[in-house]
């Protein structure tokens, strides 16, 4: 079944069950189910961008040597055909073009990757936190970092270039893949020059509330900052937060086997050493009420202070 018609089928299974709930206990029917073009949630992305695994391979089942790039693989399955798409954003027009492209959860495949002793890098923020939006008590906050090879070493290195497919939908429900290539009335994987990821597994994360720059009560957050593959193929550090009080809160990384050469790209962090943070502020007025946890949202920055200890 093709991943359009894997979407059509579980709007149907939906319907149906809805129609069985409102029908009320008794009506007849077993239990609901069925699932759509994607896997559940726990089901993970496909590497798509090469990665530095520095310090071990951490949690991720790679196939990665060590100190030497693994080979390319492509897709495990056909493309599937997408219509030309377009839709407004708040970064303006998006547009997909018509095309076959293999499709994340999927189809498989993985970019190169390596296990090395230690990497050098340059971190990035998620661009909800170095953007303009506001940050609100109680609403979820994404904090996301990419820490970008600075060595020198992946130049040359090929991955696959994945996009959203369907610019209309919310992001969590779009379809993402990257683009087959027709030779011969074959369909054929277009790597492409992307970069490289760095990955420390044994990488933390800090989050803490700050009060005339010293640290004010206990840490939102103190512990391994673990490690994703995201819709893009690229390995990230994400923790979603929400918080109960407004005020200014750092967010710190520290990974013991990343040095950061290239520092950060947003002027307002830091990213010295072993060590990158970023403060934010938080505004009140935010909605769902306080406490720890969450998912995504937008972010503030403000210039950063002294390290925190």
């Amino acid at each position: 079944m093709t991943s359009r018609n894997l979407k059509s089928a579980i709007w149907l299974v939906l319907a149906v069950s809805a129609t069985a709930l409102a029908a009320g206990p008794g009506s007849g029917g077993g239990g609901g189910g069925g699932s759509g073009n994607k896997p559940p949630t726990e089901a993970g992305f496909n590497l798509s961008v090469p990665a530095i695994m520095a310090g071990g391979a951490g949690k991720f089942l790679l196939n990665c040597p060590a100190d030497d790039w693994s080979t390319i693989t492509n897709p495990s399955k056909d493309p599937v055909f997408y219509a030309a798409a377009c839709a407004l954003t708040h970064d303006g027009e998006v547009c997909v073009d018509e095309g076959h492209y293999f499709v994340q959860r999927d189809a498989v495949w993985q970019a190169p990757c390596m296990l090395s002793e230690s990497g050098q890098a340059k971190g990035a923020w998620g661009d909800n936190l170095a953007g303009d939006a506001m940050l609100k008590v109680g609403s979820p906050i994404r904090v996301e970092l990419v820490l970008w090879d600075f060595s020198g070493d992946s130049s040359g290195k090929v991955g696959y270039k994945v996009i959203k497919l369907e610019p209309a939908e919310l992001d969590r429900l779009s379809d993402y893949g990257h683009l087959a290539e027709d030779i011969g009335g074959e369909w054929f994987a277009k790597p492409v020059p992307v970069g490289a990821i760095v990955h420390d597994p044994e990488a933390t994360l800090n989050i803490q509330r700050m009060v005339n720059g010293a640290p004010a009560g206990e840490p939102e957050f103190d512990g391994a900052a673990g490690g994703e593959i995201n819709a893009t193929g690229k390995i990230v550090y994400g923790y979603n937060l929400r918080v109960a009080a407004p005020g200014t809160y750092r967010l710190t990384y520290t990974l013991p086997n990343v040095l950061l050469t290239g520092g950060c790209e947003e002027v307002e962090a830091v990213c010295v050493d072993h060590t990158a943070y970023l403060d934010i502020e938080v505004v009140a007025g935010g909605g769902g009420g306080g406490g720890k946890g969450g998912g995504q949202g937008g972010g503030k920055p403000i210039k950063p202070g002294k390290p925190g200890k």
